[in-house]
């Protein structure tokens, strides 16, 4: 059977969608230097923020599905956490790697729970603490997606505005 012939469930579609979207984000941050991590667009989010909060976001999906505590180190939730303000000061963040690591750590555990989900588990409903985001698992699964999206605009802008052309097209 070929690629094209193969049809994929419902999780493992959202599943490469989850792959699709971080990849996209990774592309965008492979071509920021060190010293373009902290940079900020009209008062918008750095993307050493961003890094950290994508991280932040599959924790919390990830931890409130499987009623277990963050994967992540205690400050992370503090700096990283929806409302908050980056700060302007590189020293207050972990650097590139760390940060890389703990997007990897937190979105393949959000991948292993998702990999769970077929039947009645798909539209599960969503635990209180993500509920208002997203209703049930599957669509927790597409939310993290597009939230990879939304902050990759952000990335996007960030180029722009150091004169960077386009990755993709």
């Amino acid at each position: 059977m070929s690629m094209q012939q193969q049809t994929l469930s419902l999780a493992e579609l959202a599943i490469e969608q989850l792959h699709r979207s971080r990849n996209f984000v990774l592309a965008l941050l492979e071509t920021l230097s060190d010293d373009q991590l902290h940079l900020r667009v009209g008062g918008g989010n750095h993307a050493l923020w961003i890094m950290g909060h994508l991280a932040f976001a599959d924790d919390a999906f990830s931890s409130a599905f499987l009623d277990e505590p963050s994967c992540l180190p205690a400050e992370h939730r503090e700096r990283f956490t929806n409302g908050t303000t980056p700060s302007d000061n590189p020293a207050d963040y972990p650097d590139r790697e760390e940060l890389l690591e703990r997007m990897t750590t937190a979105r393949n555990r959000f991948i292993k729970w998702a990999q769970t989900l077929e039947g009645d588990a798909l539209w599960q409903a969503s635990p209180e603490a993500i509920a208002s985001i997203a209703e049930n698992a599957i669509t927790a699964v597409h939310t993290l997606s597009q939230h990879d999206f939304i902050h990759g605009g952000q990335i996007t802008t960030i180029r722009a505005s150091l004169g960077m052309k386009p990755v993709f097209g």
